[in-house]
């Protein structure tokens, strides 16, 4: 990504207003009620950017509703630990200055400087937990969980092809 891109990303999450009630009722339509309280926790940007994730998969014809609700909700885990814009900003600078480091830096508690790298390392985890105890299927579940994992377009199972498509949608934004 380049930086164009990435100073549009930090402008749009510094400028972000909540979704307009047409969106949040679409949103409504494909979440569960305990789903809609995950995705409440979300700050204006991360709805937003959520919403966008969700918005080009469906103008891609992707109508899948397991893929739907993993797309609103891929980054709940991030709730858990909220980060400042400018610690959002460390690790798009770690990852292209420094990607060998953020494995390491992102294990253990999310304390001290490497709270950041932590959130991005585990957030697919807690994201995944967090929608299991809101009763979420196994497969959105599995596709929050995986949405950072490396896969390939030629995936073998239907569950690695839709986290293509979650994770495709998600590079747009």
């Amino acid at each position: 990504m380049g930086a164009r891109y990435r100073l549009g990303q930090f402008w749009r999450l510094l400028t972000a207003r909540g979704l307009s009630a047409a969106a949040q009722t679409a949103v409504t339509a494909v979440l569960t009620p305990a789903q809609q309280q995950l995705f409440a926790r979300f700050t204006a940007g991360d709805q937003w950017h959520s919403y966008q994730v969700w918005q080009t998969l469906r103008a891609a014809g992707h109508t899948q509703l397991d893929l739907q609700a993993a797309a609103l909700l891929h980054d709940v885990g991030k709730t858990r630990v909220p980060l400042t814009i400018w610690e959002r900003s460390l690790i798009v600078l770690a990852q292209k200055l420094l990607p060998g480091k953020m494995a390491e830096w992102g294990q253990g508690e999310a304390r001290g400087w490497r709270r950041p790298f932590v959130v991005k390392a585990q957030h697919p985890t807690w994201g995944a937990d967090m929608a299991a105890q809101a009763g979420s299927s196994l497969l959105v579940v599995a596709l929050i969980r995986r949405h950072q994992d490396v896969v390939t377009e030629t995936a073998v199972t239907e569950t690695d092809r839709l986290l293509h498509l979650l994770q495709w949608a998600d590079d747009q934004h």
